[in-house]
This record gives C-alpha cells, sequence and structure tokens, in this order.
C-alpha cells in the first residue's frame, strides 16, 4: 500500500520491496514489481520520444519560416503570394509554439524542466501584463488590484508565460467589455461541469469551444499547471459558474 501511494509520474521507480516477505505474497510482488518496470519502461520512451520529436521537429520548422519570410519580403505588396505567404507563416509560428510546450512538457514530465531561480517582482509583472492587454485588445476595461511589490523565487520567462496564458485565456472567453483580472477570473460563460476536471488535460478544449472560432491547440493551461508547480506552486480552477471563470496561481514566496 505504501509503494502504491508512493508511485507519481516524477517517481516511478518505487518497488515493493522481496525481503522478508511471506511465500505467499513473493509470487505476487513479482508480478507487480514486473508490471511496475513495464509500465516505467513505457512512459520514459513516450516522454523521450515526445522531447525528441519536438528537438527534431525544431530545425526543418524553422528552415521552413525563413523561406516563407523571404518569399513574403519578395512578395509584391497587396499581392496574392504576399497574403498566401503571410497566412503560412502565422501557421508555421503556430506550430513552432506547440513544438515549445511539447518539448517543455516533456521535460516537466521528466521532472527536468530547466528553472533559473531569481527574485522576481510578480506585482510588476501581473501590471505589465495588464498593460499588454490594451495592445491585445483595444477597448476591454482592465483592472489590476494588487500591493506595489511581490516578491517570489521564480523563473521569469517561464512565469511570464502562465501569466502570459491566464490574461490571453481570460481574453478569450470574455465578452467584449467585461472586467478581466488576476486571480485570474473572467466573465464568460461557464465551463461546462462535465469539462471541469478536464481543463488540464493536453489537448483538450472544452465542449462548449471546439469546432468555434477560438484559437488554441489545449496545451496552454496544462503547460502553465507544470511551469507553476515546477517553482513549487500550484495553478487551480478555483470556479466556473454563472459569476464566470476564475484561475488561481499560487507561488511560494
Amino acid at each position: 500500500a505504501e509503494t502504491a501511494e508512493s508511485v507519481t509520474a516524477a517517481r516511478l521507480d518505487a518497488r515493493i520491496p522481496e525481503a522478508q516477505a511471506d511465500d505467499e505474497f513473493q509470487r505476487l510482488i513479482a508480478l507487480i514489481n514486473g508490471m511496475l518496470d513495464r509500465l516505467e519502461r513505457s512512459f520514459r520512451q513516450a516522454t523521450r520520444f515526445s522531447a525528441d520529436a519536438a528537438h527534431e521537429l525544431k530545425t526543418p520548422l524553422a528552415v521552413l519560416q525563413a523561406q516563407v519570410e523571404r518569399a513574403l519580403r519578395r512578395a509584391p505588396d497587396g499581392s496574392e503570394t504576399q497574403r498566401e505567404c503571410a497566412e503560412q507563416l502565422e501557421e508555421l509560428q503556430r506550430l513552432r509554439s506547440i513544438l515549445r510546450k511539447l518539448l517543455l512538457l516533456s521535460q516537466a514530465d521528466a521532472g527536468q524542466l530547466p528553472l533559473s531561480l531569481e527574485p522576481v517582482d510578480l506585482a510588476a509583472r501581473v501590471r505589465a501584463a495588464g498593460d499588454d492587454i490594451a495592445l491585445l485588445a483595444p477597448g476591454r476595461k482592465v483592472e489590476v488590484a494588487g500591493p506595489d511589490a511581490l516578491c517570489v523565487r521564480a523563473d521569469g520567462d517561464l512565469l511570464g508565460q502562465i501569466i502570459d496564458n491566464l490574461i490571453s485565456n481570460a481574453l478569450k472567453f470574455s465578452p467584449h467589455g467585461k472586467q478581466v483580472v488576476l486571480t485570474v477570473s473572467n466573465a464568460g460563460a461557464p465551463i461546462p461541469p462535465a469539462d471541469q476536471a478536464r481543463v488540464f488535460e493536453r489537448f483538450f478544449r472544452a465542449s462548449s469551444v471546439r469546432g468555434s472560432e477560438v484559437e488554441g491547440a489545449g496545451l496552454g493551461l496544462s503547460l502553465a499547471r507544470e511551469m507553476a508547480r515546477a517553482h513549487g506552486g500550484d495553478l487551480l480552477l478555483v470556479r466556473s459558474d454563472a459569476r464566470g471563470t476564475a484561475f488561481a496561481l499560487s507561488l511560494p514566496l
């Protein structure tokens, strides 16, 4: 029972000790440990595959993007060729973003998410994110409430991605003109109850937005939570009801 409770994605090497076990339990212990061996190998292979695949695809995508950017610069202004190149470039950038997220997720699965910890003013980062909304969504009313300074030990780049993901999600699912605040909440339609337990699953998109024009690959929240946990914190869905949807990011002071 203690061994089973200790098995997690970050600790797959736990095994039931065989020493001094009663004879009638020896075969059962061997079977369970054999099962854990197979699961660990499969998990490690899957983790390596996703990391290797993401890594191997980075170079050809970078080459393709460079070629499309060159073609875009050469295309006559306002031409059909220019429009097509711009669309292709947008899709390539989206693919590279998905690859970056997959690589970070595979590193998180392996317990190897690289962190460069330093003191970071979380309050300043949040205020900067609020300022960015004015550029991303002109006309949205934004209110940022918090202390003048709030220092945490974090990787500045990864923390920025967590905040950006929460802000972009709030913008995507909030009707025009509604407030967006951090803990991050928005006043959009609630996530269906059956989907709420799955919002952090990779590639999952709520049934209410599948097939809609809302962009996203369903990786952002999963990646943001892994980054938060790598910092010793967490990311939780606080509520999603008639009042709106709210996510809470916690970080150790």
